[in-house]
């Protein structure tokens, strides 16, 4: 636009001068004055103020149309295309927006009971047909299949073909960050009080360092290293902690009961929990929509890294902390890998965890 149409500045009629004349008008008032000046005085008063009113109301219409002759010739804006993934699916898909719904809510299901974060390319990556689960930790490829294996548990029958499909992994994908941006918000805003019995270290980011670290398993650095978060050597994990690790206590720490009831139960679920007094509502809530009567290994792996979560440094639940540079994909893949080295040797830490946790979270199952 030429510069010629922009107003200029500084308007014809200055309402800054009528201002100063007002102030001058005023300052000659004066109980000693004759009644006649002060009428007089007043009357200059008024009109002055007229003026100032009129000069305000011609600079309002001049910004009224100076705005619409922008508005008139400015460049139009792209309009952001929305994702219509139901609409834009093939043809072949009988009722994509209902198959779109289940998948999404299968997506927050699995977020619940399985696992909160997969890597990024688990929907998009062959499935093999030889893959042995036993071997799933052995590499980055095996340790990805074995994610897709519990993702097809979780997808319906007749979509698990579509799965590499922008409408079932863009739904199921949905799904998950809706449940975690739930979970987040729940932990540190709804069910905090009732979680925790002090409130007040989680009010910023440094509190909870300063409060937390070293409960999480924060080890200062050294001359030799620097400083990390320990993912064994975090005394929020156990429920007995006395400076050194207890595979026996290892996975038990209160809280993440706790953190696992308010998501199964809703804002009050950890309230009474561990005097038997744990309210199973009448209520729809996570437990009674997705049937959930025990507990499940994710359940646990996932309560380990969001008390972790709960009490860093962190501000957002995210794969990577923002402030903390902890991996919570990798703690997540961690725990899931002890527990099952645990149970595949017997040891009576691994076999005994989930009958521990159900005989607190459904005593009368």
């Amino acid at each position: 636009m030429p510069s010629s149409s922009f107003p200029s500045s500084s308007p014809t009629s200055s309402p800054t001068r009528a201002t100063d004349n007002l102030l001058e008008l005023a300052q000659q008032m004066s109980p000693s004055k004759p009644p006649d000046v002060l009428r007089r005085i007043r009357r200059n008063i008024e009109a002055r103020a007229n003026e100032i009113q009129d000069n305000l109301s011609t600079l309002k219409r001049r910004i009224t149309d100076y705005e619409n002759q922008a508005t008139t010739t400015a460049r139009p804006k792209k309009q952001r295309k929305h994702n219509n993934r139901a609409a834009d699916a093939d043809d072949s898909i009988p009722n994509p927006q209902t198959i779109e719904d289940r998948t999404r809510e299968k997506g927050r299901h699995f977020v619940v009971e399985a696992l909160f974060l997969v890597d990024s390319d688990v929907f998009t990556v062959e499935e093999d047909e030889d893959f042995e689960p036993c071997e799933e930790f052995a590499s980055d490829q095996n340790r990805i299949q074995g994610q897709l294996l519990q993702i097809k548990c979780y997808l319906p029958d007749d979509v698990k073909h579509l799965r590499t499909t922008t409408l079932i992994s863009g739904a199921f994908i949905d799904g998950m960050s809706g449940q975690r941006s739930s979970t987040s918000n729940r932990l540190r805003v709804a069910s905090l009080s009732k979680i925790v019995d002090d409130i007040k270290p989680f009010e910023t980011s440094s509190s909870r360092f300063n409060a937390f670290a070293k409960l999480i398993g924060y080890q200062p650095g050294t001359p030799t290293r620097e400083p990390y978060y320990s993912k064994l050597d975090a005394p929020i994990l156990y429920d007995k902690w006395e400076g050194k690790k207890d595979l026996d206590s290892f996975l038990r720490g209160p809280i993440l009961l706790k953190i696992h009831a308010t998501i199964i139960r809703g804002p009050n679920g950890a309230t009474g929990l561990f005097s038997g007094k744990s309210k199973r509502p009448s209520a729809k809530t996570v437990e009674k929509m997705y049937k959930i009567h025990r507990t499940s290994l994710g359940a646990i792996l996932n309560a380990a890294c969001l008390a972790i979560w709960m009490h860093s440094a962190d501000t957002q639940l995210v794969e990577i902390g923002d402030e903390t540079g902890i991996n919570y994909r990798e703690c997540q893949s961690y725990y899931l890998q002890c527990i099952l080295n645990g149970l595949a040797n017997n040891k009576a830490w691994a076999v005994d965890l989930i009958a521990y946790w159900d005989h607190i979270l459904f005593p009368r199952c």
